[in-house]
Formats: structure tokens, C-alpha cells, sequence
């Protein structure tokens, strides 16, 4: 090994464990954590947290973030995944290992708004694909010409001890200002990593960064992300993923496409609600035999093969898409909501904040972790149900199978209320029901006066879904 690159791997461990040793004194126990009697979902403060989560890219217009924070704090999000590397907060944006206080300051004042809305933020460290000097204009989100002054390519980035330092370095920066900081409870390695690497490299450079971050942010949760779970290679990918135990969670991303460029599969061409779950229960399964939780990191519709935004955003007025994209991974054994791409291009200009709303009306009172909660699944009638089964409440998100995107949007083809839909505890494994609540997502009602009638709950009609509770 070469004086510099032992010197510099030395100067990275002493760093590291020095930041680390300072910060154990400090540490309260108040962050966000795995669940300690039940590790498939977070807890927070010793009881179980939810996280209603969105993407968000802030941009410079302060008076604009705010609002964004606002509509969705009051509408019950309480998480939100950002890129502390898009440009606007990237702290190296000029030479390598020179590091922006203006940008620094943009930072403090994203963390101000989390802070005063109560919103809790996972910071993706980096999510480049490209390190040049010259750049075209439509790869320039997602590339770093201040590396460039430093290392010719990525892979010297991801794969050398020199690039491997200078990316602790930097976020050595980061935990000096926000270690201890109240509302993050999570860092990401990278967005995607496999779009810019292949497999061996991306396991590499995370096996060994997972330690490396956690030391320098010791009181937050540290994971590592993969691009959309479409194919056989992208399966392999994640697991291989799933083996890394240092990981703490999973974090899937999934999307809605019809292309083919990558093989595809099928399945991800349909029913948001069967893409989406498809992709929870494919990560518990890969995770069973170490117990983490599973969260739909990125979840979102676009053109063919990721070719731009999807075509029907602007005309899905009702939230069609976004409404199966929330619910859907929670009810198939996710730790939390779907986390929505496009806020930019379908949530903000649609105005479609209300979904988290309703979302949230039916976990407020809610313990996943108390209930232990496994997801099982039936169709019966045309309907399809998700259910979660906890030590005392069973709760059930039952999603007419008649209607979906394709129908309503694509066909334009009104979804008609489902009728004559009935449940028997039979089908849900059930001897006893003490209470039975309803709740219409799309109406914003509750109905309370159902009851259990010769083993059989006669559900009221509904239009495209509706959540029973039992208790």
C-alpha cells in the first residue's frame, strides 16, 4: 500500500472515532430509532413512529419551501427525504474539500422550517452519476465539476482510497454542524448507486461506509439506496443489499413504468396498488431472516423507461395515483406511507396534500410495533385485501380491483361504487370482532355503527377503497 493512501485511510479512522467518542457523552436517546420489541417498524421516544413521508428538492426561493413544509405538515406528513446534494444545498460546489458556509446557512434553514413544523428529515448524502469538467446541460443535475478538480472520474470517486476520504471528509463537515440535530433521523449513502456502478463496487463502497457514516452520525439511522425495483438485475441488486446487516433499513424504490429498455417486468406496467405491494413483499422476504423495516423510499409513475413524468399526472385531478401510492405499501407491511417522487410535477400543481391527510386519520392511534402487525392478503368478489394483523386490531384496506389507472385514466372510464361486498371472520382468521370501524378515504368519513352480523361484516358501498378496523 502507498505512504499516501495508508496516511489517508489512518486520518479517516482517527477522525471518525474521535467525532464518535465525543458524541456518545452528548447522545439524549431522543432520535428516531428501530423498534426495540419489534424491529419491522420506528419508534420514537419508546413509542412506535409512522413516517408520512414525501421527496422534496428545496429550492432558493425560501417563501416557497416554506409553503411546501406548511400544506404538508397540516396535512399530516411528518418525514421528508431530501437531497443534501442537489445544488442548492451542495456545501462542495466549487473545488473539492472547500466547503460553502452560504450553503451551510441554506441547510440551517431547511432544518428552522423541519424544526418549526415538526417534520422529520433523512438527508441523501450524495446521488452524482458523473464527475466532469464539461458536462452536457441535461446530465448536469447529476454531475460534480468540483470533484473534477480533484479526481478524473466516479469510479476514482467510489472505488479509491483518496475518493473515499474526501466523501467522508465532506460528510465529517455535515456531522460537525448537524449530529446531534432534533429532526434528522437518517442519512442515506447515495441515491441510487447502482445507476452509476456496478454491483461489486456499490457493495463495496457500502459495506464500508455504513460504518464510516454511522460513526460520524451516531445517533441516526444509516442506509444505503438502489434504483427502481424493475427487473431481474435490479432484484439481484437489492439482494445483495439485503445481506449487508449493517444496513438499518431497506429502502425500495419502485415506479410505474411501461418501457422495456431494462426488461421490464410486466407486473410494474399495472395496478399501482400490485406493483407497489409486490415490491414491500419481495423486501420483507429478503429481510426475514434479519427483521428490519421495509419502506417504499421512492415511489412514483413515469414515461417509458424513465424518458420523463408520467402522462396522466395532469389529468388525475382526484389523486388516483398518489391515493394506492400512500397507502398501498403500509397495508402490505411497510414501516410507513409511500414516499411520492414529482411533488413538482403532479402533488404541488394538483393540489392533491389531502391524501396524506387521510391517511394519517386512519395510524394516529395506531402501534404497529404493540400489535406486532404481519400483512396477509385475499381477493373475494373482485376486491383485493391487504390486511394487517396485530395482537388486537386487524386492519384491512380493501381496493376494488374493477377500477385503477388504466380504467379511469387511460380509458377514461368512471370507477362505478362497489356494492354487495361482504367480509366473514372466516376470511380474515378471525373467532371474535368487539368493534368494527369504517373509514371512506375518499369521502373523509368514519362510519362506526357496523357491526358483525352471523360472521359477516356487509360493507357499505364504496368507490375505489375503503379501510376497515377491527378490533
Amino acid at each position: 500500500m502507498k505512504p499516501i493512501t495508508f496516511s489517508l485511510l489512518l486520518l479517516s479512522f482517527l477522525l471518525i472515532n474521535c467525532n464518535k467518542n465525543a458524541d456518545i457523552a452528548s447522545y439524549r436517546g431522543s432520535h428516531i430509532q428501530i423498534g426495540k420489541e419489534y424491529s419491522r417498524y420506528f419508534e420514537k421516544e419508546g413509542h412506535a413512529w409512522i413516517p408520512i413521508s414525501i421527496n422534496y428538492l428545496p429550492e432558493n426561493n425560501m417563501e416557497n419551501m416554506e409553503q411546501y413544509f406548511q400544506r404538508f405538515s397540516e396535512n399530516g406528513g411528518n418525514s421528508m427525504r431530501i437531497w443534501i446534494s442537489t445544488a442548492s444545498l451542495e456545501i462542495e460546489d466549487s473545488v473539492e474539500g472547500v466547503y460553502n458556509e452560504e450553503k451551510f446557512r441554506r441547510i440551517d434553514k431547511v432544518l428552522e422550517l423541519a424544526k418549526k413544523y415538526d417534520i422529520y428529515i433523512k438527508f441523501t448524502l450524495q446521488h452524482i452519476r458523473s464527475i466532469s469538467e464539461k458536462a452536457p446541460s441535461s446530465a448536469g443535475w447529476s454531475n460534480s465539476k468540483a470533484l473534477a478538480t480533484r479526481f478524473k472520474d466516479i469510479k476514482e470517486y467510489i472505488n479509491t482510497p483518496e475518493g473515499r476520504h474526501s466523501y467522508i471528509m465532506r460528510a465529517k463537515a455535515l456531522s460537525d454542524r448537524y449530529k446531534n440535530h432534533s429532526h434528522i433521523y437518517g442519512w442515506e449513502l447515495w441515491n441510487e448507486m447502482d445507476a452509476l456502478a456496478n454491483e461489486k463496487e456499490v457493495m463495496d463502497f457500502t459495506s464500508f461506509m455504513l460504518d464510516s457514516i454511522k460513526a460520524l452520525f451516531p445517533n441516526t439511522l444509516v442506509t444505503q439506496t438502489l434504483g427502481s425495483l424493475h427487473s431481474e438485475i435490479a432484484d439481484h441488486n437489492y439482494r445483495s443489499l439485503a445481506k449487508i446487516t449493517k444496513n438499518d433499513f431497506l429502502s425500495i424504490h419502485r415506479y410505474l413504468d411501461e418501457g422495456s429498455d431494462w426488461g421490464q417486468y410486466d407486473i410494474i406496467k399495472g395496478a399501482i396498488d400490485v406493483l407497489t405491494s409486490n415490491a414491500i413483499y419481495f423486501g420483507n422476504e429478503l429481510t426475514k431472516n434479519n427483521p428490519i423495516p421495509v419502506v417504499m423510499n421512492e415511489i412514483g409513475a413515469v414515461e417509458p423507461s424513465h424518458s420523463g413524468p408520467f402522462r396522466h399526472y395532469k389529468k388525475d385531478r382526484q389523486g388516483i395515483l398518489i391515493h394506492d401510492m400512500i397507502f398501498a405499501p403500509f397495508f402490505s407491511g411497510s414501516a410507513g406511507s409511500g414516499s411520492m417522487w414529482h411533488w413538482n410535477h403532479y402533488i404541488y400543481p394538483q393540489d392533491l396534500w389531502s391524501h396524506f391527510k387521510r391517511f394519517e386519520n386512519i395510524i394516529h392511534d395506531v402501534d404497529p410495533v404493540k400489535e406486532k402487525f404481519t400483512p396477509s392478503y385475499f381477493e373475494k368478489d373482485g376486491v383485493k385485501c391487504y390486511i394487517l394483523n396485530g395482537k388486537k386490531k386487524t386492519m384491512i384496506w380493501c381496493r376494488d380491483g374493477t377500477n385503477n389507472w388504466k380504467t379511469e385514466l387511460e380509458d377514461e372510464i368512471p370507477a362505478k361504487p362497489k356494492e354487495s361486498f361482504a367480509i366473514t371472520l372466516n376470511d380474515l382468521s378471525l373467532k371474535k370482532v368487539n368493534k368494527v370501524s369504517l373509514y371512506d378515504p375518499w369521502q373523509d368519513k368514519w362510519d362506526n355503527t357496523i357491526h358483525v352480523l352471523d360472521n359477516k361484516i356487509d360493507v357499505p358501498p364504496f368507490l375505489r377503497s375503503v379501510v376497515i378496523i377491527l378490533e
